[in-house]
């Protein structure tokens, strides 16, 4: 499912060990979003930082 994430940390080695710990894009928008393609174990394991170092904007 696609996935649009907020960073609301501003930790860059925090940001890069999630990136590479669930494959998602190096790349952020101007407004600090990155979209991603995760699996539901993913979203779940993401959804455990809410909202202390990352908000998930919108699912599709």
């Amino acid at each position: 499912m696609k996935i649009t994430i907020y960073w609301v940390t501003r930790d860059r080695n925090l940001i890069r060990k999630l990136r590479a710990k669930y494959k998602i894009p190096q790349y952020t928008t101007v407004n600090g979003l990155t979209e991603a393609e995760v699996d539901e174990e993913t979203l779940s394991n993401l959804r455990k930082g809410e909202p202390k170092y990352l908000i998930i904007r919108k699912i599709e």
